[in-house]
Protein backbone atom coordinates (compact mmCIF):
# COMPACT_ATOMS: atom_id res chain seq x y z
CA UNK A 1 0.00 0.00 0.00
CA UNK A 2 1.05 3.72 -0.23
CA UNK A 3 -0.13 5.56 2.36
CA UNK A 4 -0.62 9.16 2.81
CA UNK A 5 -1.11 11.44 5.45
CA UNK A 6 -1.19 15.15 6.71
CA UNK A 7 1.27 15.86 9.63
CA UNK A 8 0.25 19.30 10.61
CA UNK A 9 -1.43 18.15 13.86
CA UNK A 10 1.58 17.94 15.48
CA UNK A 11 3.64 20.28 13.24
CA UNK A 12 4.13 22.35 16.69
CA UNK A 13 3.01 21.35 20.36
CA UNK A 14 0.71 18.67 20.54
CA UNK A 15 -2.05 18.37 22.14
CA UNK A 16 -5.58 16.06 21.54
CA UNK A 17 -5.63 15.07 17.81
CA UNK A 18 -1.86 15.86 17.77
CA UNK A 19 -0.55 13.37 20.20
CA UNK A 20 -2.71 10.58 18.53
CA UNK A 21 -2.08 11.03 15.40
CA UNK A 22 1.81 11.68 16.08
CA UNK A 23 2.16 8.00 18.32
CA UNK A 24 -0.17 6.09 15.48
CA UNK A 25 2.75 7.13 12.58
CA UNK A 26 5.61 6.60 15.25
CA UNK A 27 3.97 2.69 15.85
CA UNK A 28 3.32 2.18 12.45
CA UNK A 29 6.77 2.77 11.27
CA UNK A 30 7.79 0.55 14.47
CA UNK A 31 5.79 -1.79 12.82
CA UNK A 32 5.11 -1.97 9.30
CA UNK A 33 8.06 -2.28 7.04
CA UNK A 34 6.36 -3.37 3.77
CA UNK A 35 3.99 -0.29 2.96
CA UNK A 36 5.47 3.23 1.62
CA UNK A 37 4.10 6.29 3.88
CA UNK A 38 3.55 9.26 2.36
CA UNK A 39 4.09 12.63 4.26
CA UNK A 40 2.77 15.94 3.78
CA UNK A 41 2.96 19.08 5.74
CA UNK A 42 2.72 22.95 5.31
CA UNK A 43 3.55 26.12 6.79
CA UNK A 44 4.46 29.63 5.64
CA UNK A 45 6.75 30.12 8.49
CA UNK A 46 7.34 27.00 10.82
CA UNK A 47 9.53 23.50 9.05
CA UNK A 48 8.53 20.34 10.43
CA UNK A 49 11.19 19.03 13.18
CA UNK A 50 13.08 16.28 12.30
CA UNK A 51 12.45 14.69 15.64
CA UNK A 52 9.37 14.58 14.59
CA UNK A 53 9.07 12.94 11.39
CA UNK A 54 7.80 9.50 11.54
CA UNK A 55 11.11 6.69 10.70
CA UNK A 56 9.42 4.92 8.09
CA UNK A 57 11.79 2.36 6.00
CA UNK A 58 9.95 3.47 3.25
CA UNK A 59 8.78 7.12 2.97
CA UNK A 60 8.22 10.31 1.15
CA UNK A 61 8.16 13.78 2.92
CA UNK A 62 7.32 16.82 1.65
CA UNK A 63 7.19 19.96 3.77
CA UNK A 64 5.90 23.06 1.48
CA UNK A 65 6.12 26.35 2.76
CA UNK A 66 2.41 26.68 1.92
CA UNK A 67 0.47 28.66 4.32
CA UNK A 68 -1.77 25.97 6.60
CA UNK A 69 -5.21 28.16 5.97
CA UNK A 70 -4.30 28.54 2.13
CA UNK A 71 -3.56 24.55 2.10
CA UNK A 72 -6.87 24.25 4.51
CA UNK A 73 -8.90 26.67 1.92
CA UNK A 74 -7.85 24.38 -0.92
CA UNK A 75 -8.68 21.49 0.76
CA UNK A 76 -11.62 21.55 2.50
CA UNK A 77 -13.53 24.30 -0.17
CA UNK A 78 -11.98 22.93 -3.56
CA UNK A 79 -10.85 19.61 -2.71
CA UNK A 80 -7.46 20.36 -4.85
CA UNK A 81 -4.43 20.18 -5.10
CA UNK A 82 -4.93 15.98 -4.64
CA UNK A 83 -2.12 14.84 -2.26
CA UNK A 84 -1.25 12.75 -5.52
CA UNK A 85 -0.45 15.65 -8.06
CA UNK A 86 1.36 16.97 -4.81
CA UNK A 87 4.01 13.65 -4.51
CA UNK A 88 3.73 12.94 -8.31
CA UNK A 89 1.93 9.20 -7.43
CA UNK A 90 -0.84 7.59 -7.05
CA UNK A 91 -1.66 6.74 -3.78
CA UNK A 92 -3.54 3.88 -2.47
CA UNK A 93 -4.84 5.30 0.65
CA UNK A 94 -4.88 8.20 2.99
CA UNK A 95 -5.28 9.17 6.33
CA UNK A 96 -6.76 12.22 8.06
CA UNK A 97 -6.62 13.09 11.63
CA UNK A 98 -9.68 15.15 11.16
CA UNK A 99 -13.54 14.37 10.39
CA UNK A 100 -12.55 16.20 6.59
CA UNK A 101 -11.25 13.73 3.93
CA UNK A 102 -7.97 14.38 2.33
CA UNK A 103 -8.31 14.93 -1.53
CA UNK A 104 -6.81 12.03 -3.09
CA UNK A 105 -7.98 9.28 -6.14
CA UNK A 106 -7.55 6.49 -3.77
CA UNK A 107 -9.90 5.22 -0.77
CA UNK A 108 -10.22 8.14 2.01
CA UNK A 109 -10.16 7.78 5.93
CA UNK A 110 -10.88 10.41 8.67
CA UNK A 111 -10.27 10.17 12.13
CA UNK A 112 -13.48 11.39 14.35
CA UNK A 113 -12.28 11.94 18.16
CA UNK A 114 -15.86 13.37 18.82
CA UNK A 115 -18.63 15.08 17.65
CA UNK A 116 -18.27 18.25 20.66
CA UNK A 117 -18.16 20.73 17.62
CA UNK A 118 -21.96 19.94 16.59
CA UNK A 119 -22.54 19.49 19.68
CA UNK A 120 -22.07 22.42 21.38
CA UNK A 121 -20.68 25.00 18.48
CA UNK A 122 -20.65 28.07 20.58
CA UNK A 123 -18.06 26.21 22.99
CA UNK A 124 -15.78 24.64 20.05
CA UNK A 125 -12.64 26.29 18.61
CA UNK A 126 -12.71 29.25 15.81
CA UNK A 127 -10.72 25.91 12.91
CA UNK A 128 -13.65 23.47 13.95
CA UNK A 129 -16.68 26.46 13.48
CA UNK A 130 -15.15 27.38 10.01
CA UNK A 131 -14.56 24.30 8.61
CA UNK A 132 -15.92 21.22 10.51
CA UNK A 133 -19.34 22.51 11.22
CA UNK A 134 -20.13 22.67 7.78
CA UNK A 135 -18.42 20.50 5.94
CA UNK A 136 -17.63 17.31 8.27
CA UNK A 137 -21.32 15.34 7.34
CA UNK A 138 -20.69 15.14 3.58
CA UNK A 139 -16.97 14.51 4.67
CA UNK A 140 -18.09 11.32 6.85
CA UNK A 141 -20.43 10.28 4.01
CA UNK A 142 -17.82 10.54 1.11
CA UNK A 143 -15.23 8.91 3.50
CA UNK A 144 -14.36 4.68 2.74
CA UNK A 145 -13.88 4.10 6.58
CA UNK A 146 -14.03 6.35 9.83
CA UNK A 147 -11.92 5.54 12.93
CA UNK A 148 -12.65 6.62 16.54
CA UNK A 149 -11.09 6.65 19.43
CA UNK A 150 -14.39 5.12 21.86
CA UNK A 151 -17.19 3.19 21.57
CA UNK A 152 -19.15 6.43 22.60
CA UNK A 153 -17.74 8.49 19.54
CA UNK A 154 -18.66 5.50 17.32
CA UNK A 155 -22.75 4.73 18.33
CA UNK A 156 -23.05 8.93 18.30
CA UNK A 157 -21.90 8.66 14.52
CA UNK A 158 -24.51 5.76 14.19
CA UNK A 159 -27.25 7.68 15.72
CA UNK A 160 -26.82 11.14 14.17
CA UNK A 161 -25.73 10.55 10.70
CA UNK A 162 -27.09 6.82 10.59
CA UNK A 163 -23.65 5.53 9.47
CA UNK A 164 -22.83 1.75 9.35
CA UNK A 165 -21.38 -0.03 11.98
CA UNK A 166 -18.94 -1.90 8.79
CA UNK A 167 -17.31 1.21 8.05
CA UNK A 168 -16.19 2.74 11.19
CA UNK A 169 -13.15 1.18 13.61
CA UNK A 170 -12.84 1.92 17.06
CA UNK A 171 -8.80 2.38 18.40
CA UNK A 172 -8.54 3.28 22.02
CA UNK A 173 -5.49 5.41 22.27
CA UNK A 174 -2.63 4.30 23.99
CA UNK A 175 -0.08 5.17 26.85
CA UNK A 176 3.33 6.92 26.22
CA UNK A 177 6.40 4.63 27.89
CA UNK A 178 7.56 8.03 29.50
CA UNK A 179 4.17 7.50 31.98
CA UNK A 180 4.76 3.98 33.09
CA UNK A 181 8.20 4.44 34.11
CA UNK A 182 8.75 5.90 37.76
CA UNK A 183 10.41 8.88 38.76
CA UNK A 184 10.17 8.21 42.87
CA UNK A 185 9.10 5.96 45.02
CA UNK A 186 5.46 6.26 44.93
CA UNK A 187 2.52 7.55 46.70
CA UNK A 188 2.61 7.03 51.02
CA UNK A 189 -0.30 8.12 52.81
CA UNK A 190 1.56 10.06 55.55
CA UNK A 191 -1.88 10.48 57.58
CA UNK A 192 -2.44 14.13 58.50
CA UNK A 193 -0.05 16.33 56.64
CA UNK A 194 1.44 19.20 58.20
CA UNK A 195 -0.46 22.17 57.47
CA UNK A 196 -1.98 22.20 54.20
CA UNK A 197 -5.12 19.76 54.58
CA UNK A 198 -6.43 17.13 57.02
CA UNK A 199 -6.25 13.27 56.20
CA UNK A 200 -3.76 13.76 52.91
CA UNK A 201 -0.24 13.95 52.75
CA UNK A 202 1.19 12.40 49.80
CA UNK A 203 4.76 11.54 50.67
CA UNK A 204 7.06 11.40 47.03
CA UNK A 205 10.34 10.63 47.06
CA UNK A 206 13.11 10.49 44.35
CA UNK A 207 15.70 12.89 42.55
CA UNK A 208 13.13 13.72 39.60
CA UNK A 209 10.46 14.42 41.60
CA UNK A 210 12.70 16.73 43.94
CA UNK A 211 13.74 18.47 40.64
CA UNK A 212 10.63 18.71 39.86
CA UNK A 213 9.05 20.75 43.16
CA UNK A 214 12.59 22.96 42.60
CA UNK A 215 11.69 23.72 39.26
CA UNK A 216 8.10 24.88 39.40
CA UNK A 217 7.87 25.25 43.44
CA UNK A 218 4.95 22.97 44.11
CA UNK A 219 3.77 22.71 47.74
CA UNK A 220 3.27 19.99 49.71
CA UNK A 221 0.44 18.63 47.92
CA UNK A 222 -1.96 20.05 45.25
CA UNK A 223 -4.56 19.20 42.71
CA UNK A 224 -3.97 18.89 39.23
CA UNK A 225 -5.60 19.70 35.87
CA UNK A 226 -3.92 18.90 32.13
CA UNK A 227 -4.66 20.23 29.23
CA UNK A 228 -5.77 23.27 26.92
CA UNK A 229 -7.90 25.83 28.79
CA UNK A 230 -10.67 25.78 25.95
CA UNK A 231 -14.29 26.00 26.67
CA UNK A 232 -14.66 22.41 26.44
CA UNK A 233 -12.50 22.10 29.36
CA UNK A 234 -15.02 23.63 31.74
CA UNK A 235 -12.08 25.06 33.70
CA UNK A 236 -14.27 28.18 35.35
CA UNK A 237 -16.50 25.75 37.11
CA UNK A 238 -13.51 23.93 38.42
CA UNK A 239 -12.06 27.24 40.02
CA UNK A 240 -16.04 27.50 41.37
CA UNK A 241 -15.56 24.02 43.12
CA UNK A 242 -12.06 24.93 43.99
CA UNK A 243 -13.70 28.20 46.59
CA UNK A 244 -16.39 25.48 47.60
CA UNK A 245 -13.70 22.96 48.74
CA UNK A 246 -11.70 26.27 50.43
CA UNK A 247 -15.10 26.91 52.37
CA UNK A 248 -15.93 23.62 53.14
CA UNK A 249 -12.66 21.24 53.82
CA UNK A 250 -9.45 22.70 53.51
CA UNK A 251 -7.31 24.78 51.15
CA UNK A 252 -5.84 23.41 48.26
CA UNK A 253 -3.92 24.50 45.61
CA UNK A 254 -4.58 23.59 41.87
CA UNK A 255 -1.84 23.48 39.12
CA UNK A 256 -2.81 24.12 35.54
CA UNK A 257 -0.82 22.57 33.01
CA UNK A 258 -1.24 23.52 29.10
CA UNK A 259 -1.73 25.65 26.36
CA UNK A 260 -3.53 28.80 26.53
CA UNK A 261 -6.34 28.56 24.80
CA UNK A 262 -9.90 30.28 23.81
CA UNK A 263 -10.68 29.89 26.98
CA UNK A 264 -8.29 31.77 28.88
CA UNK A 265 -9.41 34.97 29.40
CA UNK A 266 -12.61 33.56 31.10
CA UNK A 267 -10.21 31.48 33.06
CA UNK A 268 -8.02 34.38 34.90
CA UNK A 269 -11.15 36.56 35.24
CA UNK A 270 -12.85 33.44 37.25
CA UNK A 271 -9.57 32.82 38.83
CA UNK A 272 -9.63 36.89 40.21
CA UNK A 273 -13.38 36.57 40.74
CA UNK A 274 -13.52 33.96 43.29
CA UNK A 275 -9.82 35.64 44.44
CA UNK A 276 -8.10 32.56 44.02
CA UNK A 277 -4.80 33.95 42.54
CA UNK A 278 -2.81 32.89 45.56
CA UNK A 279 -4.10 29.19 44.99
CA UNK A 280 -3.79 28.55 41.35
CA UNK A 281 -0.52 27.84 39.39
CA UNK A 282 -0.50 27.71 35.64
CA UNK A 283 2.25 26.34 34.17
CA UNK A 284 1.38 26.62 30.73
CA UNK A 285 2.72 23.55 27.62
CA UNK A 286 5.15 21.20 29.43
CA UNK A 287 6.91 18.15 27.81
CA UNK A 288 6.21 14.91 29.04
CA UNK A 289 8.29 13.73 31.67
CA UNK A 290 7.46 17.22 33.63
CA UNK A 291 4.05 16.05 33.55
CA UNK A 292 4.45 12.69 34.35
CA UNK A 293 6.52 14.21 37.66
CA UNK A 294 3.12 16.39 38.18
CA UNK A 295 1.13 13.26 37.97
CA UNK A 296 3.45 11.18 40.45
CA UNK A 297 4.11 14.83 42.76
CA UNK A 298 0.00 15.61 42.69
CA UNK A 299 -2.42 14.25 45.34
CA UNK A 300 -5.48 13.69 43.00
CA UNK A 301 -6.32 14.68 38.99
CA UNK A 302 -9.69 16.15 38.54
CA UNK A 303 -10.79 16.50 34.51
CA UNK A 304 -14.06 18.39 34.88
CA UNK A 305 -14.52 18.77 31.08
CA UNK A 306 -17.92 18.44 28.98
CA UNK A 307 -16.93 16.20 26.35
CA UNK A 308 -13.97 13.71 25.36
CA UNK A 309 -13.68 11.44 22.82
CA UNK A 310 -11.36 9.60 24.99
CA UNK A 311 -9.61 11.63 27.88
CA UNK A 312 -5.79 10.69 27.70
CA UNK A 313 -4.86 12.27 31.09
CA UNK A 314 -6.96 9.90 32.67
CA UNK A 315 -5.24 7.75 31.61
CA UNK A 316 -1.55 9.27 31.76
CA UNK A 317 -2.45 9.58 35.65
CA UNK A 318 -3.95 5.93 36.16
CA UNK A 319 -0.43 4.99 34.96
CA UNK A 320 1.45 6.69 37.32
CA UNK A 321 -1.13 6.00 40.50
CA UNK A 322 -2.67 9.19 40.86
CA UNK A 323 -6.28 9.38 42.18
CA UNK A 324 -8.73 10.86 39.57
CA UNK A 325 -11.79 12.56 39.64
CA UNK A 326 -13.26 13.26 36.17
CA UNK A 327 -16.89 14.47 34.46
CA UNK A 328 -19.07 11.45 34.44
CA UNK A 329 -19.90 11.90 30.17
CA UNK A 330 -18.76 11.44 27.09
CA UNK A 331 -16.06 8.82 26.81
CA UNK A 332 -14.77 9.58 30.35
CA UNK A 333 -16.26 6.69 31.94
CA UNK A 334 -15.58 4.14 29.10
CA UNK A 335 -11.75 4.88 29.86
CA UNK A 336 -11.80 5.39 33.51
CA UNK A 337 -13.89 2.49 34.50
CA UNK A 338 -14.24 1.86 38.12
CA UNK A 339 -10.59 3.63 38.69
CA UNK A 340 -12.19 7.04 39.07
CA UNK A 341 -14.85 9.09 40.61
CA UNK A 342 -17.50 10.91 38.80
CA UNK A 343 -19.39 13.63 38.73
CA UNK A 344 -21.67 16.19 36.84
CA UNK A 345 -19.78 18.82 34.63
CA UNK A 346 -22.69 21.46 35.21
CA UNK A 347 -22.77 20.91 38.82
CA UNK A 348 -20.35 22.68 41.15
CA UNK A 349 -21.63 21.57 44.64
CA UNK A 350 -21.24 17.85 43.01
CA UNK A 351 -17.65 18.65 41.64
CA UNK A 352 -16.45 19.49 45.32
CA UNK A 353 -18.06 16.92 46.85
CA UNK A 354 -16.06 14.25 44.62
CA UNK A 355 -12.66 16.28 45.05
CA UNK A 356 -13.41 16.20 49.07
CA UNK A 357 -14.40 12.84 48.74
CA UNK A 358 -10.98 11.60 47.42
CA UNK A 359 -9.10 13.69 49.43
CA UNK A 360 -10.64 12.70 52.61
CA UNK A 361 -10.77 8.61 52.08
CA UNK A 362 -7.40 6.75 52.36
CA UNK A 363 -8.72 3.60 51.57
CA UNK A 364 -10.70 5.21 48.07
CA UNK A 365 -7.44 6.54 47.33
CA UNK A 366 -5.77 3.53 47.28
CA UNK A 367 -8.32 1.45 45.85
CA UNK A 368 -8.28 3.96 42.68
CA UNK A 369 -4.02 3.63 42.98
CA UNK A 370 -4.24 0.19 42.10
CA UNK A 371 -7.22 -0.01 40.17
CA UNK A 372 -5.57 2.70 37.91
CA UNK A 373 -2.52 0.98 37.34
CA UNK A 374 -4.10 -2.07 36.30
CA UNK A 375 -6.23 -0.76 33.81
CA UNK A 376 -3.38 1.69 32.38
CA UNK A 377 -1.84 -1.64 31.19
CA UNK A 378 -4.56 -2.53 28.61
CA UNK A 379 -3.91 0.49 26.77
CA UNK A 380 -0.87 0.23 24.18
CA UNK A 381 -0.13 2.40 20.80
CA UNK A 382 1.47 -1.18 19.47
CA UNK A 383 -2.50 -2.26 19.64
CA UNK A 384 -3.67 1.12 18.13
CA UNK A 385 -1.25 0.66 15.01
CA UNK A 386 -1.90 -3.15 14.37
CA UNK A 387 -5.76 -2.34 14.73
CA UNK A 388 -5.47 1.09 12.20
CA UNK A 389 -3.07 -1.19 9.85
CA UNK A 390 -5.73 -4.02 9.63
CA UNK A 391 -8.15 -1.14 9.25
CA UNK A 392 -6.25 -0.02 5.78
CA UNK A 393 -5.88 -3.17 4.87
CA UNK A 394 -9.61 -4.13 5.28
CA UNK A 395 -10.64 -0.98 2.95
CA UNK A 396 -8.75 -1.20 0.29
CA UNK A 397 -9.79 -4.82 0.20
CA UNK A 398 -13.19 -3.65 -0.24
CA UNK A 399 -14.41 -5.08 3.19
Amino acid sequence: MRIGFDLRSFLREETGVGVYFKNLLFELARIDADNEYVLFSSSWKDRFPAAKLPPFKNRRFRDLRWPVKGVNFAWYKLGRPRLDTIFGTRLDLTHSPTPLILPTAGKKIVTVCDLFFMDFPGRADKEARRYFLKRAESSLRKADGIVTISEFTKKALIDRFGIGDERIKVTYLGLNDIFKEPAGAGAVDGGRGPGLYPGVHFRREGSSLDAARRKFDLPEGFLLFVGASEPRKNLPRLIDALAVVHKRYAKIPLVLVGRAGADQATLLDRIRFRGMERWIRLLGYLPDPDIRDLYQAASALVFPSYCEGFGLPLLEAMACGLPVAASGVSALPEIGGDAAVYFDPENVEDMAAKIILILGDARLRASLQAKGRERAKAFTWQKTARETLSFYRQILRGR
